[in-house]
């Protein structure tokens, strides 16, 4: 069978004799949809605070760092934006919720609790989508469990105030889908635009989400092609221009992100600035893995609900292609994180709502105990709640490089700061939060090695050490420590260096 065919056979299953009408949802069930999104938006926020991390260092240097830079006027650069692999547009977005939310705490701790609620509300799209997909498609059982495992599951909770393209780009990606497929209150072309604009700004906040935008663009279009097409096509190329147009003013010329984007990550092997970009530097960095990795990766991170989902895929097969499509397409490049497949994990997660509500319905046929809409829901989330605990408890990602965050979180709201020391290799500076969560424009200065002649080298331009060595360095005195990291500071005034340069400076 052509694709073409499989696509008109298996996209639009959804529109079966099973498929819910759209009609409003009762008040006790959207109060209770509202209820769990308040749940998950208290979950998302609460683990961000509770919790300090930083998965990657592309959390801050590729995102927030330049956010800072725009907003406040200094800043570190990494090789990414060296290279000009990133749009402006995401941290132009970040710099506008930093200068609006600053007041909300001294030093850093305003805009960082700032963004954190920005993106944890964005990120309640994915059970607003678990609950409608699942709805539309099984009813509403399955609409429970799907979002309340959503609100839930452990990956979304951490994932959901972070500041990555790809899980942004996942959290605008589902409405977008939705509205393609369902939402027929809203007139057809509106629709299939606001789809097409949704899954657009997807694409062009994370490229390789491409083929699965193209997938979804075409399996939509398929029953009225010359109506539907026309709208969903104009509605992804709307961000897209405007991310062009964006690139052309920022960087060298029109679409400069994401050509840069395609070379270094796909065809690789440039060298420019001073950087090199190739094949070999990527397994040298440890980010070279073979095709198959994000597969055990996967079913470690999900666990059972890999099983289950492959269930609930018998009711939602289109969802299963686009979840397919993102793990293809990422697994044949050969730089890989996890993240980077971030957008299957809230598909999985519905997915494996559809598949409870599939077996709940087989059980209840063979058994009276599932009699009414409540018990049933419960008896569906407690597995995934209790799936979801277990992998969350051995999830290692909860307080990574959380003592030099904090360090520097505490800091920033020290007006006597006039520069700071990192001494040793474990709290590199693009571990240690850079000037987001610093907020003084004072220089940086790093000393891999732990000799007490480097920092008395130049200890009278800073009065602040960051250290995790259990080392006492002359004139400075530890004040407190954050999961092996500790801070220490001299009582002797010093003097910045002039000028408003960001200075960052490496000493052998």
């Amino acid at each position: 069978m052509s694709i073409t065919g499989l696509m008109r056979r298996r996209a639009y299953s959804l529109s079966s004799s099973t498929r819910e009408p759209e009609r409003p949802l009762d008040s006790r069930v959207a109060l209770l949809l509202v209820a769990i999104l308040v749940l998950a938006f208290v979950l998302r926020v609460g683990a961000a605070v509770a919790f300090p991390n930083m998965e990657v260092s592309d959390e801050t240097f590729a995102t927030r760092e330049a956010a800072h830079r725009l907003a406040y006027g200094y800043g570190l650069i990494n090789p990414d934006w060296r290279e000009g692999l990133r749009s402006w547009v995401f941290p132009a977005f970040l710099a506008g919720v930093m200068r609006v939310t600053d007041w909300m705490g001294a030093g850093s701790s305003g805009y960082l609790l700032g963004i954190m609620i920005v993106l944890s509300l964005i990120s309640l799209t994915t059970v607003w989508f678990s609950f409608m997909w699942a709805y539309r498609t099984s009813g509403i059982v399955a609409a429970i469990i799907a979002a309340g495992t959503s609100a839930i599951w452990y990956e979304l909770v951490y994932y959901g105030p972070k500041a990555f393209y790809e899980v942004v780009g996942a959290h605008v990606l589902l409405p977008g889908l939705y509205l393609g497929a369902f939402g027929e209150s809203i007139p057809e072309r509106k629709r299939l635009f606001l789809s097409g604009l949704l899954c657009g700004l997807a694409l062009a906040l994370r490229p390789p989400l491409a083929p699965a935008v193209v997938f979804a663009a075409i399996a939509f279009s398929l029953k009225n092609p010359r109506v539907r097409l026309p709208a969903i096509a104009a509605g992804i190329l709307a961000p897209v221009v405007v991310f062009g147009i964006v690139d052309a003013f920022t960087w060298s010329y029109p679409f400069h992100s994401f050509i840069s984007f395609f070379r270094v990550n796909v065809v690789n092997g440039a060298q420019t600035t001073g950087v090199q970009v190739s094949r070999q530097w990527i397994v040298e960095s440890g980010w070279y893995r073979p095709w198959y990795w994000f597969l055990p990766v996967l079913a470690k991170r999900l666990g059972p609900l890999v099983l289950i989902a492959l269930i609930g895929v018998r009711r939602s097969p289109f969802l299963g292609w686009v979840a397919l499509l993102i793990l293809l397409t990422h697994s044949i490049v050969g730089h890989k994180e996890f993240r980077f497949i971030y957008p299957i994990i809230p598909i999985a997660v519905t997915l494996a709502g559809l598949g409870i509500a599939e077996m709940l319905s087989a059980l209840k046929a063979r058994s009276h105990l599932l009699r009414s809409v409540a018990t049933t829901c419960v008896v569906g989330l407690i597995p995934c709640v209790c799936i979801s605990a277990a992998l969350a408890w051995f999830f290692p990602l909860w307080s990574r490089y959380s003592g030099s965050l904090i360090a520097f979180q505490n800091l920033s709201r020290d007006a006597n700061v006039c520069g700071v020391a990192l001494v040793g290799p474990e709290v590199d500076p693009t571990i240690g939060g850079g000037y987001t969560y610093l907020h003084r424009n004072v220089p940086i200065f790093f000393f891999p090695t732990a000799a007490a002649a480097d920092t008395k080298q130049l200890s009278p331009s800073f009065n602040a050490l960051v250290t995790a060595l259990p080392l006492r360095h002359a004139g400075f005195e530890s004040t407190r420590c954050w999961n092996g990291t500790c801070l220490q500071r001299s009582q002797v005034s010093c003097t910045p260096n002039p000028g408003n340069a960001v200075k960052f400076l490496p000493v052998e």
